[in-house]
């Protein structure tokens, strides 16, 4: 019986990155055997052993084999003489097919893996064995965005054909959201997981809009590269550092664009508009969270507006900051909008005149500044005037007023130097 570190720990510790949970395999053991040494099986068609004194999970080397297109469909081979190659040769890359001895720290390296990380290189290790999961093909871009590596070519020939094949409908939604999800972790370059699928026809099924902006145009002017889907890519770019929320809104700001009625291209007049059921769509299709919903479609809806910001009354500055806030009350939704507009803005590689510095500077602070102000106000926080005369009220009358008294009070601390 021999224990082993497997997996995406020993890639991450390669790479000088921080490693997640260690994954361990056992070989050379039946259940029994783990059972009296201690082990507690917390898997009944799938053993899996908590260790005795650490609680980490051990799982017996396995082999796997595919009998159907569900994602349950396979059938499992744990007998004691499946070998350590055996185990490792069924994972996917071989960047990810590493194993570590527990008891001297070797590394055992049987197909290349240490060699393409330091070529920062997604190699698939077996077609054969690959081709059992369509998962792998979200998962080799996944891989691509979050390790900023490259798919080597014979391995994306595979995922080609894959895709040729129509393995990519046989996902379900959960499966692709959960890919897609970690794919737009903050510091992935979450364009690749994107740009790759669409180089290979893979954005069908699960990403028709996105699908669709590959062939939209778009005016120089605004967007250096007069299309809409390197646009969002730009801007995806930009949102690198950003959490997934962010990146889910950029994402879907444009979609919009796919269905702009062709005698007004290349301009998208009311974009932000069309975009909303597009949107709607997009997260029904996946089963999206709401949250990841409800602020994309916050973002495509007001997205059109704050760059005019500074040039409106106080009562729409009012409105604007409302919804984007939600009702005042969340400064970090607050401060994602800003950041999916700065992605946005500077969303293009090539800046131009309408991109500046200091007016994208002015718009956040005006934005910030107003949130500051209203946060928190209550009718108590009114001039005495206003209290007088909102108490004779109430319902949908009181409502009007209150938001006209509301637009009065922050109009007045705007004039204030501090306010």
């Amino acid at each position: 019986m021999k224990e082993y570190v497997v997996g995406g720990y020993i890639r991450d510790m390669l790479l000088g990155r921080r490693p997640h949970d260690k994954d361990f395999v056992v070989v050379g053991a039946t259940v029994e055997e783990m059972r009296q040494n201690g082990y507690k099986q917390v898997g009944k068609d799938f053993p899996v052993f908590l260790h005795p004194q650490t609680k980490e999970e051990y799982a017996l080397a396995r082999t796997e084999r595919r009998i159907g297109r569900k994602h349950t469909d396979f059938v499992f081979d744990f007998s004691a003489d499946i070998t350590l190659y055996e185990d490792c040769l069924r994972r996917d890359f071989t960047c990810n097919a590493l194993a570590m001895d527990v008891e001297n720290g070797e590394i055992i390296d049987y197909f290349g893996g240490k060699k393409d990380i330091q070529n920062k290189t997604i190699r698939i290790i077996d077609e054969k064995n690959f081709k059992q999961d369509p998962l792998r093909i979200l998962r080799a871009f996944r891989f691509a965005a979050v390790l900023d590596f490259t798919i080597e070519p014979d391995s994306k020939n595979v995922l080609k054909q894959m895709i040729a094949d129509g393995m990519l409908r046989d996902l379900t939604p959960e499966r692709v959201w959960m890919e897609t999800l970690k794919a737009l972790q903050p510091q992935a370059n979450s364009a690749k997981f994107f740009e790759g699928l669409a180089e290979i026809g893979g954005l069908q099924p699960w990403f028709a809009e996105l699908e669709i902006l590959r062939t939209i145009p778009e005016l120089k002017k605004y967007h250096a590269s007069e299309n809409t889907f390197k646009h969002v890519m730009c801007a995806l770019t930009r949102a690198r550092s950003e959490n997934a929320l962010v990146k889910w809104a950029v994402l879907h700001h444009d979609d919009g664009k796919g269905i702009t009625p062709p005698e007004i291209l290349p301009h998208h007049y009311g974009h932000e508009v069309r975009g909303l059921d597009l949107i709607a769509s997009a997260c029904h299709r996946l089963k999206v969270p709401n949250e990841y919903k409800r602020f994309a479609l916050l973002f495509c809806r007001q997205h059109m507006r704050i760059g005019k910001f500074d040039d409106m009354k106080t009562a729409k500055k009012y409105d604007f900051v409302k919804e984007i806030s939600g009702n005042f009350r969340d400064r970090s939704q607050t401060e994602a909008f800003l950041h999916c507009f700065a992605a946005d803005y500077y969303g293009e590689k090539v800046k131009n005149a309408y991109c500046d510095d200091d007016f994208f500077r002015l718009i956040c602070q005006q934005v910030l500044r107003v949130y500051d102000i209203m946060s928190g106000v209550t009718l108590e926080d009114l001039p005495p005037e206003s209290q007088k005369i909102l108490h004779k009220y109430s319902g949908a009358q009181f409502g009007k007023l209150y938001r006209e008294h509301m637009i009065m009070y922050l109009d007045e601390k705007l004039k204030e130097p501090n306010g």
